[in-house]
């Protein structure tokens, strides 16, 4: 028994001498027919990957799996001679991601069977988006796969390739609107205006909604609906500015009312890839407005009307006089 294992090393050995010398010794393009040399490839779930990522929420992450083998007229005798011994060695590395974009890979190098026939190991893939990335614009990563075969004294050839994986940000729902001011005086039956700025901070067009949700008996307030805002990402103007309209209630008498107007916001996008309804949380504004000073409805008419008597009057008893 211990003679024959003697003797299968020894034809292993030879056979590795034989095969280097023939390599050594024959031009160039016969020994690239000799020659073994690694492959690599990388595959993963195309519907996992086409999940929307909704950029400041943290990153995800997608499996990969990193295929590997050895090929070549004495691949197969390579890989009954480092069977159990060597393995392949897949170094992945994530290329240049735009700005607002972060990847990183785990592990970043996996180490599949040495085999002719594809082998894999899997790996993670994991991404996050900042406030900058455009929704629904594709991202596409590259990933380098340096795949070599160490422990095979040099005997298999190493290869470089690229693999690409894409992702898609998610619409980021941020918005802003600011009163200039949240209090005012003014007389009965006058009509104020306040300045409402918006500004849309999130990565693609925003229609705002407003309402006027509380207003008291007598009063009025009126804001337009529903305005659209652009986004700085897409490169247009990511602010506007809108008025609310109030009106106190113009009875008889003297009046000194202090009362608060309150209105809702959200904003709104629709995805017309999807066509999801998307929206940002309802928040509410509150006015201050106090009416002081006297009304007297109904009597502008009639005071007008005696004070043209009293003119008249006036000027009968100027020409009787003269």
């Amino acid at each position: 028994m211990k003679k024959h294992l003697k003797t299968v090393k020894t034809s292993i050995v030879l056979g590795i001498l034989l095969s280097s010398l023939i390599v050594a010794f024959t031009p160039s393009s016969t020994a690239a027919v000799f020659s073994v040399e690694a492959d690599v490839v990388m595959t993963y779930n195309a519907t996992a990957a086409s999940a929307k990522v909704v950029p400041l929420t943290g990153e995800i992450a997608i499996e990969i799996d990193i295929n590997a083998k050895i090929q070549g007229l004495l691949a197969k005798f390579y890989e009954r001679m480092f069977a159990g011994r060597a393995d392949m060695s897949v170094d992945l590395t994530v290329k240049e991601t735009p700005s607002w974009c972060t990847a990183r890979i785990s592990p970043n190098v996996v180490n599949p069977i040495l085999s002719t026939l594809w082998a894999k190991q899997p790996a993670y893939v994991h991404i996050s988006f900042n406030e900058d990335a455009p929704a629904h614009e594709v991202t596409i990563i590259t990933i380098e796969m340096r795949a070599n075969a160490p422990g095979t004294w040099g005997r298999v050839k190493g290869v470089t390739k690229t693999g690409e994986i894409s992702f898609t940000p998610s619409y980021l729902p941020i918005i802003d609107a600011t009163p200039k001011s949240t209090y005012k005086e003014i007389s009965p039956g006058e009509i104020i205006t306040f300045d409402i700025d918006l500004e849309n901070l999130g990565n693609a067009e925003t229609e705002f909604i407003f309402k006027v949700s509380d207003v008291p008996d007598g009063w009025s307030a009126s804001i337009l609906s529903n305005t659209k805002v652009g986004s700085k990402i897409q490169g247009k103007d990511p602010k506007k500015t809108i008025k609310l309209f109030i009106q106190p209630p113009y009875d008889f008498g003297y009046h000194n009312d202090r009362e608060d107007i309150r209105i809702t916001v959200k904003g709104r996008y629709f995805a017309t890839g999807t066509g999801a309804l998307l929206e940002t949380e309802e928040y509410e504004i509150t006015f201050t407005v106090r009416s002081r000073g006297f009304s007297t409805p109904g009597f502008e008419a009639a005071l007008a009307l005696v004070a043209l008597i009293g003119v008249a009057l006036v000027i009968k008893n100027r020409r009787k006089i003269k």
